[in-house]
């Protein structure tokens, strides 16, 4: 798949290097048919994996509300620097994650990251230093007319379990300001370095749809996946939300600085062309106000 990269508005100005890293995607690939399974968390267990320079967001609509994300989700068409990824094409993967900010811009941390694919558990933890870990794993989906049906199954050092879930095959667009937006458009992702800098990447995708959940079962702990002080927590009574998205093209571009001069203006971002997603450079949303640089 060839790539080609623009900028969204002429008006923008980069220089150098940066510009080169700032207008090209690390990677792109199709992330689609997302389950994230919510729960309550108590903030003291999240704060010491908060990266500094950020602190712990919340819901607009519920400023004292700390989630945790149990996130199932498929990798497909998977492309690092324009170049497809030998053995990992296309692949599951479950990740715990919760939501941190920045002045304006929102993000996520991500906590584990779970993947089949020993390569994909190599090239993540040496270029970007993501917790990634090997784990057996499936997600599977099957549309039948109205209805949708998904199974995730995850086993890692015999801790594991599973999500099932039927919805209505009738996508809509949550409201910008539902709990609904927050937890699933998030363009940064946060870090820190093996030195403890810390650092930002961007993410960008259009907004995603979201299906009506008819019945859903987790029997997936987050806790036994964290360990530690996370294994002691009755995750039964802490589930707080369960959202299915639909998913689309997506672009990842290279880290920095979580303290880098600004590259751009709020509102005019890098986008890369429709040979990412199923819509086109035009119709990718730009990344809103509040929520990337």
């Amino acid at each position: 798949m060839n790539q080609h990269y623009s900028l969204s508005n002429g008006s923008v100005r980069l220089t150098g290097e940066r510009e080169d890293r700032m207008r090209r995607p690390f990677l792109t690939a199709r992330w689609t048919n997302l389950v994230l399974a919510n729960y309550r968390v108590p903030p003291e267990l999240l704060l010491p994996h908060v990266p500094p320079g950020s602190e712990l967001d919340a819901p607009d609509d519920e400023p004292g509300l700390h989630l945790l994300s149990l996130v199932a989700m498929r990798f497909a068409d998977t492309h690092v620097y324009g170049l497809p990824v030998p053995t990992a094409q296309s692949f599951p993967e479950v990740n715990l994650r919760f939501y941190v900010r920045r002045g304006p811009r929102r993000a996520c941390v991500f906590l584990r990251e779970f993947v089949p694919v020993p390569l994909v558990v190599l090239g993540a933890r040496l270029f970007y230093h993501q917790p990634y870990f090997l784990a057996r794993l499936s997600h599977d989906v099957q549309v039948e007319g109205e209805s949708i049906s998904v199974q995730t199954h995850l086993q890692h050092r015999g801790r594991g379990g599973e999500i099932r879930l039927r919805a209505r095959n009738d996508p809509a667009t949550p409201p910008s300001d539902s709990q609904g937006h927050f937890l699933k458009e998030h363009y940064w992702g946060f870090d820190r370095s093996r030195s403890g800098e810390s650092f930002r990447y961007r993410v960008y995708h259009p907004v995603w749809r979201t299906y009506p959940i008819e019945h859903a079962e987790v029997t997936m702990n987050p806790g036994a996946l964290l360990g530690g002080a996370w294994d002691a927590l009755e995750w039964d009574t802490r589930l707080h939300s369960i959202l299915f998205a639909e998913g689309s093209a997506a672009a990842v571009y290279e880290k920095e600085s979580l303290f880098a001069e600004e590259p751009y203006s709020l509102g005019n971002a890098p986008t890369a062309d429709a040979s990412i997603g199923r819509r086109s450079s035009a119709e990718l949303p730009e990344p809103p106000e509040g929520r990337s640089a």
